[in-house]
């Protein structure tokens, strides 16, 4: 059996992935070393673990490894493989024993948690790039697939929010208003229940837009810094929000996730977001 070829078996009752990973990283150990792995998921009762059984009695050279949350499951496993004679391995149990020791709390036993926080993993990545393609209103299309478009006038912290928003998994998109500037028919489409308004005292913002002038370098004697210009600008902008009929938040003396946890707040009380479901931490 010395140079027999490995059949490595996984039984797992979500994908196998985590057991999959763990069995390559001990097999790249053994330079040379053929082997075969062959995936049984979703293995959830002992039904199944009969039926993964029958199929691998009398393989030559088997190994089986599993990754199953019942502690239940995993006994009957571990007892039915010993009596067919199958070396078998089991990856969480001696883990999920230890962490209740220490923790004094006891395992949920429940399958495919894992998957569900790779889930929310790559939902994050692609909020993320969602409002980076949707930022500033540069791709108006996409609004409509966002859970919350916020508006507001230029440097009333749009894009941090949307950002802060997208970490935690949420589809954001921003729009800016300017008075020059007609409000794009896109917005008008969407439901405005999904529409948030964010304004900032006048004195604040012109402090905050001198600094973005300082920092690129540029003059600061501009119309953009200007008190009047800036309170022209909030009180279109808030005009604008009135019509919709949205909320506004007032975000001059809230930090960014204070503001996006405002508005994470609001669409789970409207039912526009459920962060359990989503998998959305908060």
């Amino acid at each position: 059996m010395k140079n027999e070829k490995i059949k490595v078996c996984i039984v797992s009752d979500s994908t196998g992935e985590t057991a999959e990973l763990v069995c390559k990283a001990a097999l790249s150990q053994f330079e040379g070393l053929d082997y075969d792995i062959e995936r049984f998921p979703h293995v959830q009762d002992e039904e199944k673990v009969n039926e993964v059984l029958e199929k691998v009695s009398g393989r030559d050279a088997l190994v089986m490894v599993y990754t199953l949350a019942s502690s239940e499951l995993r006994k009957y496993m571990s007892q039915k493989a010993q009596e067919r004679g199958i070396i078998e391995i089991d990856v969480l149990g001696p883990l999920v024993t230890a962490f209740e020791k220490v923790s004094g709390v006891k395992a949920s036993g429940k399958p495919g948690l894992l998957r569900r926080m790779d889930e929310a993993y790559f939902r994050r990545v692609r909020a993320i790039e969602f409002v980076i393609k949707c930022d500033d209103g540069k791709y108006l299309p996409g609004i409509k697939d966002a859970d919350v478009i916020i508006i507001g006038v230029s440097r009333s912290s749009k894009t941090p929010v949307s950002m802060y928003l997208a970490y935690r998994g949420i589809f954001a998109a921003n729009v800016p208003l300017v008075p020059e500037i007609e409000l794009p028919k896109e917005l008008l489409e969407v439901d405005r229940g999904r529409i948030v308004g964010l304004t900032v005292d006048p004195e604040k913002l012109v402090q905050i837009r001198q600094e973005r002038l300082k920092l690129m370098g540029l003059s600061t004697d501009v119309n953009y810094v200007r008190f009047d210009r800036v309170v022209e600008e909030l009180e279109y902008a808030e005009g604008i929000m009135r019509r919709l009929g949205v909320p506004v938040i007032d975000v001059t003396n809230k930090a960014i996730e204070e503001t996006a946890h405002e508005i994470i707040y609001y669409l789970e009380r409207r039912g526009l977001l459920d962060v359990r479901k989503a998998n959305i931490p908060v």
